[in-house]
């Protein structure tokens, strides 16, 4: 069963390259790496430092400064347009204590607040699309670690806002003080029923996505849910069990205490495996805590690639490429520079276009956006729908692929088996006091092999044989180095290419 939580906490009654600096200094503005704006002072290894991005604020507890973040809040509440702002967050342990000062600064500057407690980030986002609110907060580091918190802002249609803009302007101090405003109306109303619900209509709004919803029905699969105990434990099996699918719950009791790393790789995902195999389930679905990474098991209990949830979600969509984009979109996915090339070659068989931007929620929407497509998402298991709202979407992403896994006809494993297999690895190393001149070395040793270089999200490299994505993180304080290409032995002849001057 799915565990309830109280009214408080929840259900119940009723990558462009980051800055990393220590919450509470007082810190000016120094360099960051090329297209980046900095915020504060380079963090120590042997310290825990805030993660200011363009992925939302993140900080654990021992950075954490109430006036500074309140500050912050303030410069983003009063450059937004009159009207409501929606306040959820991802029930973490914790968290509760970051969402009572969301919202107790909201009130101070006079904002009527629509309450929405423990939900999913991309239901906030729906939420304020839906409603046509100014914008709104999430409380969440979203896959980050039990010991982090931290929030993400959204403007109009629930977009993703850059945080470093209102950092800076916390720092300086300069904007006014509370207006101490207040309204003869209530200034806070409870709407996670309202919120919840019509996040999952718009899931069947489209005729073509009514037509997944039909066929999953009729395929009557069973289904394991790993929600880490957090914000989709309850709308995850709800929508499940609408979609006419046996559901199985794991972790999905709704306490915030996480049961595994938060993060849902391959590597994190032993026991969702177990449980697959030892239910003899069709599937086994994984979120992070405020579930816009979804990440799939197969019917054998094998955790199948992340990269794989966004190719397959492509395909879903360009199976119905003409009713999906209909006149208000075109024929063009668009993925971050990380994601794998495994993608390329399920929009290209459609007869499709594949555009690339920086990493980052907000870069891959403006683009989508710029471009009118009709799917959007990363390679870490995020997946934008632009029918439904502008923001990553485990829930959508639930739908595309159980929906194709029904009109296919096949089990997962068989549906994946369709898919390329590049050799990719990501690595997680420490990041460069100058990154820089570091990247500016490595892109002057690897121009001359290049078939395509860009430098508006660290470096990325496209050689004939694969390529290359180095950056600084947008949600940790390290450096990423990402190598793809056909075989193994290629992406070795790549990580002996560029780890060298990353040392």
């Amino acid at each position: 069963m799915v565990g309830h939580r109280d009214s408080h906490r929840g259900y119940g009654a009723g990558e462009r390259g980051g800055t990393h600096c220590a919450f509470g200094s007082a810190a000016t503005p120094s360099g960051t790496d090329r297209g980046d704006a900095a915020v504060g002072q380079t963090a120590q290894a042997v310290r825990m430092p805030l993660v200011c991005s363009v992925s939302g604020l993140r900080f654990t507890l021992e950075d954490f400064s109430p006036t500074l973040l309140e500050s912050l809040l303030r410069a983003f509440v009063q450059r937004l347009p009159d009207g409501a702002v929606a306040v959820g967050w991802d029930g973490r342990l914790g968290g509760e204590l970051i969402e009572e000062l969301v919202l107790d600064t909201l009130r101070r500057e006079g904002r009527r607040i629509h309450r929405l407690g423990v939900v999913p980030t991309p239901t906030v986002q729906y939420w304020i699309a839906h409603r046509r609110l100014p914008g709104g907060v999430a409380v969440t580091p979203s896959h980050n670690s039990a010991e982090w918190h931290g929030i993400k802002l959204f403007g109009a249609e629930g977009i993703t806002l850059d945080v470093r803009p209102f950092y800076r302007e916390a720092l300086s101090g300069g904007f006014p003080p509370p207006n101490g405003h207040r309204e003869s109306r209530p200034l806070s109303r409870w709407m996670q029923p309202q919120a919840v619900e019509a996040h999952l209509q718009s899931l069947r709004r489209p005729a073509w996505m009514r037509s997944l919803w039909e066929a999953i029905a009729q395929a009557r699969l069973h289904v394991v849910v790993d929600a880490v105990n957090a914000s989709a434990s309850y709308i995850l099996p709800l929508l499940l069990q609408r979609l006419g699918c046996r559901v199985t719950t794991l972790f999905a009791d709704g306490s915030g205490q996480f049961p595994r790393v938060p993060e849902p790789l391959p590597e994190h995902l032993g026991e969702l495996s177990e449980w697959v195999r030892r239910c003899r389930a069709d599937v086994g679905i994984a979120v992070d805590p405020d579930a816009d990474r979804l990440v799939l098991v197969d019917e054998r209990g094998e955790c199948v690639w992340e990269e794989y949830t966004i190719a397959l979600a492509a395909w879903s969509v360009l199976e119905h490429l003409s009713a999906a984009c209909g006149r208000l979109y075109e024929p063009v996915v668009v993925v971050n520079y990380s994601t794998s090339s495994a993608v390329e070659s399920v929009v290209q068989a459609a007869g499709a276009h594949l555009v690339r931007a920086p990493v980052g929620e907000l870069n891959v929407v403006q683009a989508l956006k710029q471009w009118r497509g009709v799917l959007g998402g990363e390679g870490s298991g995020g997946v934008i729908v632009p029918h439904c709202h502008y923001g990553r979407d485990s829930l959508a992403g639930t739908v595309l692929i159980l929906g194709l896994l029904a009109r296919q006809g096949k089990p997962l494993s068989e549906v994946v088996a369709q898919l390329p297999r590049p050799a990719m690895r990501k690595h997680k190393l420490p990041r460069p006091a100058e990154l820089d001149s570091v990247l500016r070395r490595l892109e002057g040793h690897l121009r001359k092999a290049a078939r395509e270089l860009r430098r508006d999200d660290g470096l990325y490299v496209r050689f004939d044989t694969g390529w290359v994505h180095i950056r600084a993180s947008n949600t940790e304080p390290v450096l990423r180095f990402i190598a793809e290409a056909a075989t193994v032995q290629q992406v070795e002849q790549l990580e002996r290419l560029v780890l060298p001057l990353l040392q």
